[in-house]
């Protein structure tokens, strides 16, 4: 009986010791990444060619020196046609507690359609603050990753090696 509840209080501290943790900027520093691909392709029966595959790959790079860069590419395609996005980010960033501020020095975006050319985009966005509440976790595998919040969400990247 004593051990159990021994151990269930030693459970709670490290719990309790767990989400106390704030972010450090030493924490942050490194490369951080997510992404997934499809590995369904379509084949043309006339050319031979298979379509470029869908997919997304995000990655973030936190500098000692407080600069980041964000790259983002997302592809999808579909009857043929391969939409793409780019994102390219650039700046300075501040951890304040458990709130990551962003302060962009570049935010371009190349828009890319493979079947109209007129879709084709590129623009530079507005510069500005972008604000995250910052968390840290642990997989499964014991990999570290970063979890960024906003108003559109959550989103979650692991520490390259």
């Amino acid at each position: 009986m004593k051990r159990t509840l021994f151990a269930t209080l030693l459970a709670i501290v490290f719990v309790a010791a767990a989400l106390g943790q704030e972010v450090t900027k030493s924490d942050l520093v490194g490369t951080w990444s997510n992404g997934g691909m499809s590995m369904i392709g379509e084949r043309n029966t006339v050319t031979g060619s298979t379509t470029p595959s869908n997919g997304h790959t995000f990655k973030f790079v936190f500098s000692a020196n407080g600069r980041f860069a964000f790259t983002g590419l997302m592809n999808s395609t579909q009857y043929g046609c391969t939409l793409g996005l780019f994102n390219d980010k650039q700046g300075s960033y501040s951890l304040d507690g458990d709130t990551l501020t962003l302060s962009l020095s570049k935010n371009f975006w190349r828009n890319t359609n493979s079947c109209s050319a007129a879709a084709a985009k590129t623009r530079n966005y507005t510069l500005g603050d972008e604000t995250y509440a910052v968390s840290t976790k642990t997989d499964e595998y014991g990999k570290a990753h970063i979890c960024l919040t906003n108003d559109k969400g959550e989103t979650c990247y692991r520490k390259e090696n």
